[in-house]
């Protein structure tokens, strides 16, 4: 597989994916302002309370909803900004084949303390009481995002080659099992919103629907 032909592969998965709030600063597309006020919303004290009283996968669900309404029902659009939104990384550091430099790619605009304080709010026990999942959220939505644009074709696969050529391309991708597990949940949303778009997030947070 040539150095190009896995440049390509890259940008085609991550073109969706770095449509965050650094690249939309250039291009001020709607998403750009979708996404933040969705971050905005992730860092509210009224998302913390409603997290402690309803507990994580009602938050979820809730995360969903409020993108919904941001991209005025636009369930793709909905299902892309939620991901972006739960990114727990402010960066990845690609690198270029052959010339081996690492160029660092912001995935958001906020500083610091902002996009701690987002990160810290995110649902974290999503499949499990006493594991923290929340580095997973992101893996679900963007899962869900490319079965539903692609109606469930050939997307395993896809992410799979993302996830293979990422790690060859120094995108710090690792392969974990808890990665598998949200990205197949997320695909099985993502299908099942053709069928029925009124489903929510929670109920597809379910070790069962990976098998």
């Amino acid at each position: 597989m040539s150095a190009l032909f896995k440049l390509k592969v890259i940008l085609l998965f991550f073109v969706p994916m770095l449509n965050s709030q650094t690249i939309s600063d250039i291009f001020l597309d709607n998403k750009f302002f979708q996404t933040h006020k969705l971050r905005e919303f992730i860092r509210s004290d009224e998302f913390k309370k409603f997290r402690e009283k309803f507990g994580d996968k009602a938050s979820v669900d809730l995360i969903y909803k409020k993108a919904l309404v941001l991209s005025n029902y636009n369930i793709a659009d909905a299902l892309l900004i939620s991901g972006l939104a739960t990114l727990d990384h402010r960066k990845i550091n690609f690198k270029i084949p052959l010339l081996g430099l690492k160029i660092p790619i912001f995935l958001t605009s906020e500083n610091e303390k902002i996009f701690r304080k987002r990160v810290e709010n995110l649902p974290a026990y999503l499949f499990s009481d006493t594991l923290n999942d929340k580095d997973k959220l992101q893996h679900f939505f963007f899962s869900a995002y490319l079965s539903y644009l692609n109606g469930g074709s050939k997307t395993a696969d896809k992410i799979g080659l993302l996830i293979e050529e990422g790690e060859k391309l120094g995108l710090n991708l690792v392969k974990d099992e808890r990665d598998i597990l949200a990205n197949r949940c997320g695909q099985i949303f993502g299908l099942a919103l053709h069928k029925n778009p009124f489903v929510l997030p929670s109920r597809f947070l379910n070790h069962n629907f990976s098998k």
